[in-house]
This record gives structure tokens, sequence and C-alpha cells, in this order.
């Protein structure tokens, strides 16, 4: 606010008339004094101009006026008088000059108190803070502009109104009981909600100090009032987010964790803390982790650390825990390299448990080896009278072996050499049968699956050899293109065949009512480093393009007598030991089912 450099010209209109008002008042009180024979002290009137001018709060002007005013005193004073000046005169004079100069200080001291006032008032109009003062009665005697911003109200229509009452304001308690905590405390903190001119409700952050008296009486309150309305709110979904999450975690079974880089320090989601079965007031820590990791996956708990501390941008691992009570816990941690808003370097992850996953697979896997069972069972059923030919030929093979031993042994001279050499063929014909018997055992016998390094040709052999009575009974030209030198796999070996006798018999039937050549074609090949390949191609009806997207659907059959069970169980098989099967129809017809294993070689005990 500028004072004392405002020209007439530039003052108010009212400053004006007030100005020319001091004028006239100063020219009759000086007309008065000068040309009137009255003994009284006439100058003392001055007093009114500088009073009417100092209303006027223009420093300056009060000054000029002022001085203006003991000009005047003294030059009617001197005009009003000859050369003896009596005592009374003078004294007279003096009075008016002292009372000029009083009331000029005292409008000068009260200008500047003023002044300061409304320098402060401006700093507090400058707040963004809305500043409010009210009586004790709650009418409103101060109103900055952050009030009016805040509020709607400018402070001409809020000055006088009860504060309460116009800002319509709901307290989280009586507001007798915030009245007694102010007349006891002198202070009080809380928040509230009031409605603004528009009608609009905003929620209002308030803290109130009681101003008393010298006496000590309660006089007015000052209270300074934050919009929180945005902040609450967002507040509230912060904890709606938050309450998701936990939520969410425990209903998944899913932690998190994070780490700082590079001073690695922790934190874990409650959830977290639930996995690692540790109390919340547990510090988080790479060594606690360790400390329930199972002794087996130490060295690939350390590696995954060791790895997001290097900055990996990745890490994806299953490992165990080990609980205080003894159970294990399977669990699947994933994390990524990220940075901040501060700019700094975290590896955040998510902890799952997938305990019960593990189970559920165990489950499936040992209700798949089950149905595998089944149907191998169940195939061997279908092959009765393949498998009774192998055993019963080199059975027959040993009957007439033995009887042609007996003859040669039997005669005058024995022919040693003779019976020595059935003897020999009867041994070999038992071998062939007891093998037949040990792969119908093997096969029929309900056992855990044991992946091992097998040799391929070697099983698609043997497969052979169990259907191969089908094979001649349907008249089937069997070609066998074997990879040389022979290829290893990691499956179990009874599995394996189960696939490969399932496969070839699903090729003889689908043969079955074919007039021109039926042919049937088993290779192996090596696909790369890590994968080898089984094709079992037939010349058959082939597979129609509706049945094609289905043939490895549970229970879809096109046999009249079929279960649909042969293929799904293969598929199953197959991608229990990491692989994959399909089916494909060749240009030149008939179907073509390859299935795809993980090689033998230094990996099948890694699985």
């Amino acid at each position: 606010m500028k004072t004392g450099r405002h020209s007439l010209l530039t003052l108010p209109l009212d400053a004006h008339v007030v100005s020319a008002l001091a004028a006239v008042i100063a020219l009759v009180v000086f007309a008065i004094d000068a040309l009137t024979p009255l003994d009284i002290a006439i100058a003392v009137f001055y007093v009114v101009v500088v009073l009417l001018v100092a209303s006027t709060g223009n420093r300056s002007s009060t000054i000029k006026a002022a001085w203006g005013c003991v000009v005047l005193t003294l030059l009617g004073f001197v005009l009003s008088h000859d050369d003896a000046y009596s005592s009374g005169a003078i004294a007279r004079c003096a009075v008016s000059l002292l009372a000029v100069a009083t009331t000029s200080i005292l409008a000068l001291r009260n200008q500047a108190a003023t002044t300061t006032l409304q320098e402060q008032v401006e700093l507090l109009n400058l707040a963004h803070d809305a500043i409010v003062v009210h009586d004790i009665d709650d009418r409103i005697t101060f109103w900055n502009h952050g009030a009016q911003t805040l509020y709607g109200w400018t402070a001409e229509q809020a000055i006088g109104q009860p504060l309460q009452e116009m800002t319509r304001t709901s307290f989280p308690v009586p507001y007798e009981q915030v009245l007694a905590e102010l007349l006891r405390s002198d202070r009080w903190h809380g928040e509230l909600q009031r409605v603004r001119s528009d009608g609009t409700a905003v929620l209002i952050s308030s803290r109130a100090a009681l101003w008393r008296d010298a006496e000590g009486n309660p006089r007015a309150v000052l209270a300074t009032n934050n919009d929180i309305t945005g902040r609450r709110h967002a507040e509230q979904a912060l904890e709606r987010s938050e309450a998701f999450l936990r939520d969410a975690q425990r209903l998944s079974r899913t932690g998190s964790i994070a780490v700082s880089l590079p001073d690695e320090e922790m934190w874990w989601s409650d959830e977290a803390y639930r996995i690692f079965d540790y109390p919340r007031e547990t510090a988080p820590s790479v060594e606690a982790i360790l400390t329930r990791t199972h002794a087996d996956d130490l060295a690939l708990v350390r590696g995954a650390f060791e790895q997001a501390a290097g900055g990996a941008p990745l890490v994806d691992i299953e490992h165990r825990l080990v609980m205080p009570d003894g159970g294990v816990k399977y669990v699947h941690y994933v994390a990524h390299l990220t940075t901040t808003q501060s700019g700094r370097t975290e590896v955040v992850g998510a902890l799952m448990d997938i305990t019960e996953t593990k189970r559920a697979e165990e489950a499936l896997a040992r209700s798949n080896d089950e149905l595998a069972h089944v149907t191998r069972i169940t195939m061997l059923g279908e092959l009765a009278a393949s498998i009774a030919h192998e055993v019963t030929q080199p059975i027959a093979a040993i009957l007439t072996c033995g009887a042609a031993a007996l003859r040669w042994l039997n005669r005058p001279t024995p022919e040693l050499n003779e019976a020595q050499q059935s003897i020999a063929q009867m041994i070999r014909d038992a071998k062939r049968a007891d093998e037949v018997v040990q792969r119908i055992r093997a096969m029929a016998k309900k056992r855990d699956r044991l992946p091992a390094t097998v040799d391929l040709n070697a099983v698609v052999g043997e497969s052979i050899e169990l259907v191969r009575r089908e094979l001649e009974r349907h008249r089937i030209e069997l070609h066998v293109d074997l990879a040389d030198p022979a290829l290893t796999a990691c499956c179990d070996r009874v599995q394996l065949q189960q696939i490969l006798i399932n496969l070839m018999v699903n090729s003889v039937q689908a043969m079955a009512d074919v007039a021109g050549p039926r042919k049937l074609t088993i290779a192996t090949r090596r696909v790369d480093d890590k994968q080898v390949r089984v094709i079992v191609q037939d010349s058959g009806t082939g597979i129609s393009a509706n049945n094609a997207g289905h043939l490895f659907n549970t229970f879809f059959t096109t046999k009249a007598d079929g279960i649909g069970m042969g293929l799904p169980i293969c598929r199953s098989i197959v991608e229990a030991h990491g692989g994959r099967i399909w089916a494909e129809s060749p240009a030149a017809g008939g179907a073509m089912l390859q299935f795809i294993l993980p090689v033998g070689e230094g990996t099948c005990h890694e699985r």
C-alpha cells in the first residue's frame, strides 16, 4: 500500500471532498483569528483541519496540513496584534500551537499503526489458507482472500454473518464439545464438512485458536482452514487400492518382495510374511529367506538373488520352503529390475505359493498314470491274439526241438552234435518267449513314471514285435526307417512303448477297410541337439477337416466301439515328458502322427 505519495488528483472522491472542507475550515479559522478582536484561542480549531486531512490516510498531506496550520496560527497571531504582545495572547498562541502539534503527532502515529495493520491484513490475504476470525458469538469479523476462494463468499458478504450457519458446518462431534475444548485449551484441531456458496460440499481441516483479552475473557476465534477434499478422496482411493491388493494377494496366495539396490534394503507384503511364516516384526532379508529355503534349493535361490543384484532384467525360479513345522511349500518367484520416480533402482518381484498347484499337478500325474495303466491293460486285451501268437510260437518251437533232441539221443549211436543244436534252439526260443512275457508284464505292471535314458530305436523294435501279429493278420506292409546312429530319449520306457503301440494299432484299424495297398511307416529322426522325433504314417482313410481339431480331445473317437482315450493318454504322456504330439494329413493320403521328446544324453537326470 502506497502512502504519502498521492496527489489530490489521484485521491478518491471522498478524499478530495475532505481536503476541500479542511481548506475551508482553515480559512474560516484564520479569518476569525486574524481579523476579529476576539481574545480566545481561535487557532485551536486548526486541530479539526489536521484531523480531517489525517482521516484520508495520506501521511504526506497530513504533515503538510500540520505545518500549514502552524504557519496560519503564527501569521494570525502577528496580524491580530500590534507591536505589544500581551502575555495572554502569547499563551493563547502557544496553546494553539501545542494543540496542533499534539494532534498531528497522534494522527501520524495512528496512521502508522493503521498502515501496519493494513499491511498485516494484506499479508494474511496472500496466504493460501483460508483465515477466518469470528467473535465468541460466531459472527465473522475477518475473512481473507483464501476464505473467499475456498468458500465463494466475498468479505463484504461474509463479515457479520454467523460462520457455522452460513457454511452449514458439520462437526465430527457436537459443536458444544468443540467450544468446550476451545475454552479449556485455547486450541482445537479437526476435520469438518462445510458447504460453499455454490452448494458444493468440501471437507475441511481446521485449526482454531482462542484469543482472550487482558482480563482473560474469551473475545474471538482465529481459524485456518484447508480444503482436504481431494486429498481425502485420494487417501480413500489408496486405501481401497491397498485393500484390494491385500485381498487379491491373499486370495491368489501371491506376496510382493522389493529390494532396493545397491543397499539391498528389502520390503515384504503381508502375504509374503504369511508365505514365509514369519511374524510381522521380522526384518525382511535375504538371510531370512534362505533360512526357510529347502537345503537342496539353496544354491538356486542364492544364484537368483545374485543375478538380481547384478542387474539381471528378469529372474524366474521355482523352489521349496521348509516351514518350522517341517512342512514343505512350493513357491514361484518372478522379479524384474525397475527404476522408481525418485531414480532409485529396485528389484520388484512376486512370490506365489504354488503348493496346491504342485499337489494338484502331482495328483493329476498320478491320475494320468493310473489311466495310462488301465489303457495299457485294455490295449493288451485287444492284442491278446498277437500276444498269444508271440508266446505260443516259441513254445511250439521248443516242443519240436525237444522232441528232435530226444530222437537224436535215442539213436543207437547218439548224435550229440545234433541234440546240442536242438537244445540251443530250445534255449533261444525260451528266451524269446521270456522276453515277450517280460514286456507284457512290464506293460501290465502298475508303477510310477520312471524317466530314464532309453534307446529309441530299440523301443521301436520291441513295440513292433508286440503288434507284428496284427500287422500280418491285416496284410500290412511295414517300413521301418530308424536313424543311424541310434538315438536316445529321456522318457519312461514302458510309457513310450504304450504310445508307439497305440499309434500303430490306430493305424492298423484305419487301414482295415482300405482296398488298396496298406503301408505303415515308422521312422525316428533327430530334430536338433535337444530333441528327437518319432513318425508313424499310414495309408489309411486319413483325417477329415472336421476331426482334425478334436483328435486329442478326451472321449473323442471315430470308432464304433472306441472310448476316445488312446490319443489323449498319448498326449498327456508326451507332454509330461516335456514333448509335444500332433497329427497331419499328407498330400499322398492317410495320416501322419508325430511326437517329439527330449534327448537323453546328459539331460535326463536333471529333469
